[in-house]
């Protein structure tokens, strides 16, 4: 048995062709099914998302695993195998499972340390379980990847660390605030980086968000889409009195020239001062160098800030590497514990031994036969043996891991005529 991935990912497919490579969540389901009815394939989990389309499979040999994989992907896209073939990255055994482990702790994502894809890979996994399309070898590994990839988000947090200036700015409103419950937070300006700021803010914990816009209209429909009754909006000419009964604020208008003046906030009534992020270029307030009445942030400390923190998230991300190559370690040394491995492997050359006297007998009875002709029974009878002995082989590999599992063993390799001593397998002990 094998471990294999066949991977469509944003590494090697531009986006116009990665969207055709997208299962639903409505077909997985049967798109498991039916990748699982294919020749070779004695386990899958189709992967599915935004970036990546990747199929991790079981397979009995390499070769054949690789091609009828690629095959079905052809057929279900309604593409060519030699399409496919100039964008598909196929890995097997350890590279398989390091690539799982690396998509699973999102040190393979477009957003390095993303935590969604953990959710992904979870949903994936369950689907294909409740399909029958997994047994012993990917329950553990995907058991094994998700826990790794808990362990690595909950050691290392490193998505916690603001990748963009609107996301330093909310995190140090955070840090001054030291807590969100019963804040209110104040955005002026509706533009890209304001809607960001509104959706990012909208989860935070603060009890009030007041958009405030030159065009009430753009703040009013911002508000509408937030959908939440945390965010409302206020009129330009009431910027001063909110700003004056907020907590904190972050300003990212495109104005030419400041909107507010710092002497302007002096008759704020609470007794903290007001944290202002400045996302304007030019700057949207102007401070006095001596002013007391606001904690103030520009672009440059934000941007600051974010070097510091794309420097402390390297130094993760490495870390986080370094601990795959355990992982790896830990995934086959409990592979290899499994009695089951040398007793297919077995199996597989009884069987083809079988073929092969069947076939030198065939030929021996047709010699008129041309290289051609020999080709394609040889090739048919290996495909019937593959086929006789794939039901099998699923079956003792389920019943591997059971608590009669030894007994379960020796009946399998009596009834194929196999010698576990010489296959390397367990000895059943008679009591």
């Amino acid at each position: 048995m094998y471990m294999m991935c066949v991977s469509l990912n944003y590494h090697q497919v531009p986006a116009e062709l990665r969207e055709q490579f997208t299962f639903s969540k409505e077909v997985l389901p049967k798109a498991n099914q039916e990748l699982n009815q294919e020749k070779s394939i004695l386990e899958n989990v189709i992967l599915a998302t935004c970036n990546r389309t990747e199929i991790y499979a079981v397979v009995d040999q390499i070769h054949t695993g690789r091609y009828y994989i690629k095959r079905f992907i052809a057929r279900w896209f309604h593409v060519t195998v030699e399409m496919l073939n100039e964008y598909a990255v196929v890995n097997v055994q350890d590279t398989t499972v390091k690539q799982l482990l690396r998509v699973s702790a999102g040190l393979d994502s477009l957003i390095k340390g993303e935590p969604q894809i953990l959710g992904q890979v979870k949903t994936a996994f369950a689907t294909a379980q409740q399909q029958g399309t997994t047994g012993v070898m990917l329950n553990q590994l995907f058991r094994q990847a998700i826990t790794f990839a808990k362990k690595m988000h909950t050691q290392y947090r490193s998505s916690e660390f603001a990748q963009t200036s609107s996301q330093a700015g909310l995190h140090q409103i955070k840090v001054q605030l030291g807590t969100l419950k019963g804040k209110k937070l104040t955005v002026v300006g509706v533009g890209e980086i304001g809607s960001q700021v509104v959706k990012n803010a909208g989860t935070m914990g603060f009890s009030k968000i007041t958009v405030v816009n030159r065009h009430l209209d753009k703040a009013q429909a911002l508000v509408a889409a937030a959908n939440t009754n945390t965010v409302t909006s206020a009129p330009w000419s009431r910027l001063k009195m909110t700003l004056r009964d907020s907590d904190a604020a972050i300003l990212a208008t495109a104005a030419p020239e400041p909107v507010i003046h710092t002497a302007e906030l002096t008759a704020k009534p609470s007794t903290k001062n007001l944290v202002v992020i400045d996302l304007g270029m030019p700057r949207n307030v102007k401070t006095d160098e001596e002013t007391t009445v606001i904690d103030y942030y520009d672009i440059d400390h934000l941007s600051a800030i974010v070097s510091a923190n794309e420097q402390r998230k390297q130094h993760m991300f490495t870390q986080m590497e370094a601990a795959i190559p355990s992982e790896i370690d830990s995934f086959f040394t409990w592979q290899q514990q499994l009695h089951i491995v040398p007793v297919i492997r077995a199996l597989r050359e009884h069987a083809l031994q079988v073929e092969s006297v069947s076939y030198d007998g065939l030929l021996r009875q047709l010699p008129e036969l041309d290289a051609h002709e020999r080709k394609v029974i040889s090739k048919h009878m290996k495909g019937i043996i593959n086929q006789m002995i794939k039901g099998p082989i699923k079956e003792i590999k389920e019943l591997s891991v059971d608590s009669t599992a030894l007994a379960d063993i020796d009946f399998f390799c009596r009834i194929f005529g196999l010698n576990l001593s010489d296959v390397g397998g367990p000895r059943v002990h008679e009591g």
